[in-house]
C-alpha cells in the first residue's frame, strides 16, 4: 500500500503554541522564595560569649602590664610590692615588675642598686644584666652598675646565677663578678653593704673615679675635673648637707680640689 498521498486532518483547530501551552502549563512552576526568620539566641549565650572573651584578654593584660619605680639622682625611694615585700632603691636606680601577674610569678628587674626584704612565699627573682638572684624569704642587697655586679646576703639564703654558674649565699657572704667569673666570698659585716640607706659613705680600696661618681649620684651634681687620677680611696663619712664638704674630705688626701659644675 502506498501512503504518499494519505493526509490526516487533525480534529482540533489549535495552533502548536496553544497545544504546547495547554499540555505543559502545569509543569512550569514559578520559583518559590523561602523566608527564614532569624534565630533568636538566649541572653545567657551573649553573657557566656562575653565572659569567654574577657577570660582570654585578661591574662594577656596581666602578663604584659608592667609597673616601674625610679629613684632619681639625689634621692632614695622605698617601694612595697604586692605581697608586702619591701625594696629600697638607691639613687639613680630603677625596678620594674608585673603587679597583675605578681602572685603567679614574683619577678623584678633591677637597674642600679637596691636593698630587698622579701616575704616568704614562692620563689622571688631579681634579674639584672644577665644575672638572677633567687630567694624564698630573706634580705639582701644587689649592686649592678657599669659592668660591676655584687650581691650581699644579710639574712636567709640567696642563690645567684648567670648563664654558666650558680652560687648559694648565707648571711655575711657576697657574690661578685671578678676576673670574668662569678665567685663568692665571706665578708666581715654585711650591714656595711647597706650603709647607703643611712646616708653613709663607706669605701674600701675603691677607685677614686667611682667614689666621685657615687657622690655625684647621691647629690645629683657634676664634679670637676672630669679627669681623675687612677688612685684608690678608703674612708667612711656621713652624707653632709653641703656636697662641697664631702668633696673636700675625699680630695684633700690626694691634694685634689674638686669643684661642682
Amino acid at each position: 500500500m502506498k501512503t504518499d498521498n494519505i493526509k490526516i486532518t487533525p480534529e482540533w483547530s489549535k495552533s502548536k503554541e496553544e497545544v504546547w501551552a495547554t499540555a505543559f502549563e502545569k509543569l512550569e512552576d514559578s520559583p518559590k522564595v523561602l523566608q527564614i526568620a532569624p534565630r533568636k539566641r538566649p541572653v545567657w549565650f551573649y553573657v557566656a560569649a562575653s565572659i569567654a572573651v574577657v577570660a582570654l584578654i585578661l591574662p594577656s593584660i596581666a602578663f604584659f602590664y608592667t609597673q616601674s619605680e625610679i629613684a632619681e639622682r639625689g634621692t632614695h625611694l622605698a617601694v612595697v610590692l604586692p605581697d608586702g615585700s619591701k625594696v629600697e632603691l638607691n639613687a639613680e636606680s630603677e625596678i620594674s615588675y608585673k603587679p597583675l601577674w605578681w602572685f603567679i610569678s614574683r619577678d623584678v628587674k633591677l637597674k642600679g642598686e637596691a636593698y630587698f626584704e622579701v616575704e616568704k612565699g614562692s620563689t622571688f627573682d631579681v634579674r639584672s644584666e644577665g644575672y638572677t638572684v633567687s630567694v624564698l624569704g630573706t634580705s639582701f642587697n644587689v649592686f649592678s652598675r657599669a659592668g660591676k655586679f655584687n650581691v650581699t646576703c644579710l639574712s636567709g639564703k640567696v642563690n645567684v646565677s648567670d648563664q654558666s654558674e650558680s652560687l648559694t649565699l648565707t648571711p655575711n657572704m657576697q657574690a661578685l663578678w671578678s676576673n670574668g667569673k662569678l665567685m663568692a666570698r665571706e665578708i666581715g659585716d654585711a650591714q656595711e653593704s647597706i650603709n647607703w640607706k643611712q646616708d653613709k659613705f663607706v669605701f674600701v680600696g675603691v677607685p677614686l673615679q667611682e667614689v666621685i661618681q657615687e657622690i655625684e649620684r647621691q647629690y645629683n651634681i657634676e664634679v670637676l675635673p672630669h679627669s681623675i687620677p687612677d688612685y684608690s680611696y678608703s674612708g667612711n663619712f656621713t652624707k653632709a648637707i653641703d656636697p662641697h664638704d664631702v668633696l673636700k674630705i675625699v680630695g684633700t688626701p690626694f691634694g685634689i680640689e674638686f669643684k661642682i659644675k
